[in-house]
C-alpha cells in the first residue's frame, strides 16, 4: 500500500508539471505565434475615416492580440485625433480588435484675452479660434496654461480654478445649459453666470454647485418677471437669496455715486481750509520775524 501512494503522488506531481509547461508553451506561443491580429473593425460618429483612426491607435495588422495595450491605443486615438472624445478598444479572439469613438463636440468658448478656446462638454480643447462659436457657453477668466493645444484636456493656471470649471462643464453637460449665456469665473470665489443675457446669478464658491444652481434657476423661474433685469445673489450658507432689479441697482449706483461725490467735495474744502491754515500760519511767522 506505501509503494502505491508514492506511486499515485508521483503520478498527481509529473501531471501537475505537464500542465504547468503545457500552460507556459500555450502562453508563449499565445504572444508570438497565435492570436495576431488579422481584422480591426471601427464603429461609431466621428469626423474621421476608418483608416484615419486606425492609423492613430498605432496598431498593425500581424500585431499580437494579447501583447497589444487597449488603453494605450485608445489614449493614442484621443490625443492625436482632436475631433474624437473617447476612443475605446477591446479584443475579439482569437483575431480581431474591435475600436469603438464616440465624436468631440463643441460645448463652450473660453473667452481668453487674445484668442477664444473652443471646448468639449468632456473639457477637451478642440481649437484656438477669434470668434466666438455661436450657440454657445461663453467661459470668461479660466486662466487656461499657456501651453495648450488642440488635442489637450483643457487645464487652469489656477488649480482650484481648474476644478470649478470641470465642476461646471460636468453640471451643464448632464442638466444642459438653455438660457445661459455665460459663466464668470475670474474669481473663483465669486463665480457667476448670466441668465438670458439680463439676470446675474452669483453663486459664491464652486461648494453646493447643484443645489445652487438649481435653487437659482427655480427663483429665475417662479419668482422673477420674464423681463427683469438685474443680479441674483446666492447667500453664502445656501439658505437663501436676494434679488435687485435694475432700477434699484440703477438707484443703488446714484446714490453711491452722489455719496462719493459729497465725500470728495468734503475732503477737498478739508484739504483746502487746511492750505489756508498753513498759509495763515506762515504769514503770521513772517510778521513777527
Amino acid at each position: 500500500m506505501s509503494y502505491t501512494r508514492k506511486k499515485k503522488k508521483n503520478n498527481s506531481a509529473t501531471g501537475i508539471l505537464v500542465f504547468l509547461f503545457a500552460a507556459a508553451v500555450f502562453l508563449l506561443l499565445s504572444t508570438t505565434v497565435f492570436f495576431n491580429i488579422e481584422n480591426i473593425t471601427v464603429s461609431g460618429a466621428s469626423n474621421y475615416t476608418a483608416d484615419e483612426i486606425i492609423e492613430a491607435s498605432g496598431i498593425k495588422a500581424g500585431d499580437n492580440l494579447v501583447r497589444t495595450s487597449t488603453d494605450k491605443c485608445a489614449a493614442q486615438i484621443e490625443s492625436r485625433l482632436v475631433y474624437i472624445e473617447n476612443a475605446k478598444v477591446t479584443r475579439s479572439f482569437p483575431s480581431t480588435l474591435v475600436i469603438t469613438v464616440e465624436a468631440s463636440v463643441p460645448a463652450a468658448n473660453f473667452v481668453c484675452d487674445d484668442y477664444i478656446l473652443l471646448i468639449s462638454g468632456g473639457g477637451k480643447v478642440l481649437d484656438k479660434i477669434q470668434e466666438e462659436k455661436a450657440g454657445l457657453l461663453d467661459f470668461m477668466g479660466t486662466d487656461p496654461m499657456p501651453d495648450l493645444i488642440p488635442g489637450a484636456m483643457f487645464k487652469s493656471s489656477d488649480e482650484h480654478k481648474d476644478n470649478a470649471v470641470k465642476k461646471l462643464m460636468e453640471y451643464f453637460a448632464e442638466n444642459g445649459s438653455e438660457n445661459i449665456t455665460s459663466v464668470d469665473v475670474t474669481d473663483r470665489s465669486e463665480i457667476s453666470y448670466t441668465y438670458d443675457g439680463r439676470i446675474t446669478v452669483k453663486l459664491g464658491s464652486i461648494n453646493d454647485l447643484e443645489y445652487k444652481m438649481k435653487f437659482s434657476e427655480e427663483i429665475i423661474k417662479t419668482k422673477i418677471g420674464e423681463k427683469t433685469e438685474g443680479v441674483l445673489t446666492i447667500l453664502s450658507d445656501s439658505s437663501g437669496a436676494s434679488f435687485l432689479d435694475k432700477e434699484s441697482l440703477e438707484n443703488n449706483a446714484r446714490i453711491y455715486g452722489e455719496n462719493m461725490e459729497l465725500r470728495n467735495a468734503a475732503e477737498t474744502a478739508e484739504d483746502e481750509s487746511s492750505t489756508e491754515t498753513s498759509a495763515d500760519t506762515s504769514a503770521s511767522v513772517q510778521s513777527m520775524e
